[in-house]
């Protein structure tokens, strides 16, 4: 009976991270869309509305998805920084830069970091909140 139990809360387990890293991935890929302007998906006059959801729902999912709090957040801003970083690497050498670009680019990453930021935690808090309701009941 316990080894089936035990065997039962693995798959459980095993779901939820490989859920945890497909959520990770649409969302690097929503995200290098909107970044990009580019549209992966032939949707049409429908990839802007649905882009745009997936960039709000998806930290969402991805903080639901995970057990800790800091691990919520590192995860729905990673897709986001590693693009960032690979893109300043690539495309925009920071001597190419001045000082009030940079400042404008700063912030532009800073308030984008915050939102996914935001939505993950929001995630994990609503996981909080479903684990407690179920265990209560």
């Amino acid at each position: 009976m316990e080894r089936n139990a035990l065997a039962i809360t693995q798959r459980g387990e095993i779901i939820r991270l490989v859920g945890l890293g497909v959520a990770v991935l649409l969302e690097a890929g929503a995200v290098l869309s909107v970044v990009l302007r580019a549209a992966f998906l032939p949707l049409g006059g429908l990839y802007p509305p649905v882009i745009s959801v997936a960039i709000f729902v998806l930290p969402a999912i991805v903080g639901l998805l995970t057990r800790r709090f800091e691990v919520a957040v590192l995860l729905a801003v990673l897709p986001f920084w590693t693009l960032a970083i690979v893109y300043l690497a690539i495309r925009q050498p920071v001597w190419n830069i001045d000082l009030y670009s940079l400042g404008i680019l700063a912030s532009r990453v800073a308030g984008f970091t915050f939102l996914l930021g935001a939505l993950g935690t929001l995630g994990w808090f609503l996981r909080r909140v479903i684990r407690g309701t179920t265990i209560s009941s």
